[in-house]
């Protein structure tokens, strides 16, 4: 059962600049008259930017400083950490060469990447 659709759960942002990351509720789960106008989430450090990554990461320490380059990786390659609840997003890698493998595994292949790829497996 999709833990998500009975508690409401706060996502995770983090800032990639000083390594910091927060929880942030959504304007979904707010009752109509508590809504204000979606602001982009600021880093409460630095005032930076920051990335919504879901519910399911948890976030390093900031001195890991391998981990949160891979976190960072994934996140600039259209890779999140959303599910709903029931599977969770697997493993984290925790270094940058694993997020790499991780993100060329996952990547869409061409069809002539797929025949070389067929014509080479052989």
């Amino acid at each position: 059962m999709c833990r998500y659709a009975f508690h409401q759960y706060k996502a995770t942002y983090a800032c990639f600049q000083c390594r910091k990351g927060f929880k942030r509720r959504n304007a979904e789960d707010l009752l109509p008259e508590h809504r204000h106008p979606e602001t982009p989430a600021r880093c409460p450090g630095c005032g930076g930017p920051t990335r919504n990554l879901g519910r399911d990461l948890k976030l390093p320490k900031q001195a890991q400083t391998e981990q949160w380059a891979a976190i960072e990786y994934l996140a600039n390659n259209r890779f999140n950490f959303f599910s709903c609840g029931c599977d969770g997003i697997g493993v984290v890698p925790q270094s940058l060469a694993e997020a790499q493998q991780l993100v060329e595994a996952r990547r869409q292949k061409s069809a002539g990447e797929q025949l070389l790829g067929r014509i080479t497996a052989v």
